[in-house]
């Protein structure tokens, strides 16, 4: 188990060991709370419940301003639509009364029809939908979670906020993988220090190591024929250069990414993996404006399609150009693993694998875009998963809303059984005409805005570590998307659950392969609510909680 996940359940064990001997002290109890809870069961309307009580947020309860308007209910305190537990009550959205009068679960636990969410009673309930969890069906080992940073490490490392940013950005994120844009002979842009401080804050931070993709978004202007690093509209010259005698200059190519890693290696940065070129298959069409070169499978001379248009041209291969790099890298030490083809879109992996000499690529890689979250082709992921079984498959680059970003990472994972997935981009501008949404965070000169996709990620990565493994996790229900993960040791399982559909659901937890480890803690994330990241505390006796619609839920066991 890691440090961060074994020092978050000896703080959630001490709380809980002190709530438990409360709880066994009599004089701790609420008065004659068991006796008045008989009115505090599930709603949907007034009339079901006592003639002085109201249905609020599928409870039967009494608004309230200040605790003596729960004197009638005793054993119970006036939670104001503020605190977590209000907010949790209500499915993550602020309730509209003031306060809700509940019973606190801090010290006298609650009885057994009820369970303690973020601190009160609230009855369980009745499960619509069934997750089973076979921690002995194994599958990929994880290499984890992250987000390139391409142009902005220089505003991370020199925030004004520093401190709270690199927090905020890599150990309360549990982030893997940072991914790195190989910037080396940008005339302007080649400064490499600003990339060791990154490395270093989030080495620090996580306590660890994160592990560094290198990727090329374009070579240098001097290796493009256009004889600049943007592209706009120009499919015809961005791509690589020519010799003088007409034929693509491999070898410089090749040169240029010995360079860079001796470049990278000499200010201390050593890549995991890398790969030659970012979107081999895309370029950014007029107005756009943007890094890119465009390589073929193999060395073409015919029409091909690149972003949906027809092209007749000229344009060199991706595996002539990957052989000639692999070359010029022999005898450097220690030798990144490679990863390939970063196509823009998954549909195009089959064919560039197909042109390359399978022994040459340690880690099948590609992107997303173009892919409805909710729409997604499930068979054709899945078959991409299957074109390299062997070796490990990563997303590397992909952007969403929250619940999009947590439904992507749910279907590479659990359907193309992927070993990593990357956000696009780690932070972004918060204002002005760069800002991107779908960034993990947004910057502004003096502060900084977390984005829903975080809170997407982080239910995964934060209570999971590269090495995990994923075991079964099946679901009853269409609407609920259920993975789960094993700690090397056994000793820890992280199960996220996704309510895609418009309706709440409630999920009872199974564990089919032995016992239910002894210990949990809930958290959840609302993307239509206020509820960001809260932790509810531990998970119902009854394996029992609730799943509010647009809704990630992670629980994270320890033994």
């Amino acid at each position: 188990m890691s440090t961060r996940i074994s020092a978050r359940f000896g703080s959630w064990l001490r709380l809980a060991l002190g709530a438990l001997a409360l709880a066994c002290d009599p004089t701790n109890k609420p008065e004659s709370i068991d006796s008045q809870t008989n009115w505090l069961r599930e709603c949907r309307i007034d009339s079901q419940c006592d003639e002085s009580l109201s249905c609020i947020c599928g409870v039967c309860t009494t608004p309230c301003n200040d605790n003596t308007a729960c004197g009638a209910l005793k054993g119970t305190a006036c939670v104001t639509s503020s605190d977590a537990a209000a907010v949790a009550q209500c499915d993550g959205a602020s309730p509209a009364a003031p306060g809700l009068c509940m019973p606190r679960c801090d010290a006298a636990g609650c009885p057994s029809d009820q369970m303690c969410v973020a601190g009160v009673c609230t009855p369980v309930p009745q499960p619509d939908a069934h997750v089973s969890i076979d921690t002995h069906a194994l599958h990929q080992t994880l290499t984890g979670f992250g987000a390139a940073v391409a142009y902005d490490e220089a505003e991370i490392t020199s925030h004004p906020q520093k401190a709270a940013l690199e927090k905020t950005l890599f150990a309360d994120l549990g982030l893997d993988v940072l991914r790195l844009r190989n910037r080396y002979g940008h005339t302007g842009d080649d400064d490499l220090t600003a990339t060791t401080a990154l490395i270093a804050a989030a080495s620090a931070s996580l306590g660890r190591a994160p592990t560094l993709v290198l990727t090329s978004w374009s070579p240098p202007a001097t290796l493009k024929q256009n004889g600049a690093v943007n592209c706009s509209g120009n499919a015809e010259t961005c791509t690589l250069t020519k010799t003088a005698g007409g034929a693509f200059d491999y070898a410089s190519f090749a040169s240029y990414w010995r360079s860079a890693l001796d470049a990278y290696a000499a200010v201390g940065v050593q890549a995991d993996y890398i790969g030659i070129q970012n979107n081999p298959n895309w370029f950014p069409t007029a107005p756009q404006v943007g890094e890119a070169c465009i390589f073929t499978p193999s060395e073409a001379n015919n029409t091909i399609t690149v972003n949906g248009r027809n092209i007749t041209g000229s344009y060199p291969g991706y595996a002539e150009a990957q052989a000639a790099t692999l070359n010029a890298l022999r005898g450097f030490t220690p030798m990144p693993k490679v990863l390939a083809p970063e196509t823009s879109d998954f549909a195009s992996v089959q064919s560039y694998l197909a042109a390359l000499e399978p022994t040459t690529v340690d880690a099948i890689a590609h992107h997303l875009y173009g892919v409805d979250p909710e729409n997604v082709d499930l068979a054709a992921l899945a078959a991409v998963g299957q074109l390299a079984p062997d070796k490990p498959l990563f997303q590397s680059e992909m952007q969403a809303d929250g619940l999009g970003t947590a439904m992507l990472i749910h279907y590479t994972t659990t359907v193309e059984n992927a070993a990593a997935y990357m956000q696009t981009t780690l932070t972004s501008s918060a204002t002005g005409p760069s800002t991107n949404f779908d960034a993990l965070v947004g910057l502004t000169a003096t502060d900084f805005t977390i984005r829903q996709p975080y809170y997407a990620m982080r239910h995964y990565s934060l209570d999971t570590d590269p090495g995990w493994t994923r075991v079964d996790a099946s679901s009853s229900s269409s609407s609920l998307l259920s993975s789960a993960w094993l700690a090397p040791g056994a000793d820890a399982v992280t199960v996220v659950l996704i309510n895609d559909g418009t309706t709440d659901l409630s999920a009872e937890l199974d564990f089919v392969s032995g016992e239910q480890p002894a210990h949990s803690v809930v958290s959840r994330t609302v993307f239509d609510g206020v509820e960001r990241g809260a932790v509810l505390g531990s998970l119902s006796t009854g394996g029992v909680l609730r799943v509010p619609a647009r809704s990630i839920v992670t629980v994270a066991f320890t033994n």
